[in-house]
């Protein structure tokens, strides 16, 4: 299944345990964006994954943003989805994306200096 504001993440049960991943390809979208997190180069990464192409990069960055985007930030793009069952549904998307950011983040990775 390909996602409506990212046509390159992709989302299937049987690849990466139904992670987003870019294409379908077996490279989830945390760790393109946790090389990137790291400083390694897109040129680097390429070099190392010659599938990734460079627009892979800003997908997973704008499905990363997109995600992240506060509620109040996210705007309804059809009149049905400015009900209250559309904002509880946001909602529970949203906290559910955020328990998976915190998992991550408590398996210690490491953050960039800076």
């Amino acid at each position: 299944m390909k996602l409506s504001a990212s046509p390159r993440i992709t989302v299937h049960p049987e690849i990466c345990q139904g992670q987003p991943t870019v294409r379908g390809l077996r490279y989830p979208v945390w760790q393109v964006l946790e090389w990137l997190a790291l400083g390694m180069t897109e040129a680097a990464i390429i070099t190392e994954y010659p599938e990734l192409e460079p627009e892979d990069f800003r997908a997973c960055l704008a499905f990363a943003a997109a995600r992240l985007k506060p509620l109040g930030q996210t705007a309804p793009c059809h009149a049905e989805e400015d009900s209250e069952e559309w904002v509880r549904t946001r909602q529970s998307q949203w906290l559910a994306e955020q328990s998976f950011l915190k998992q991550l983040w408590e398996r210690g990775q490491p953050l960039p200096e800076g």
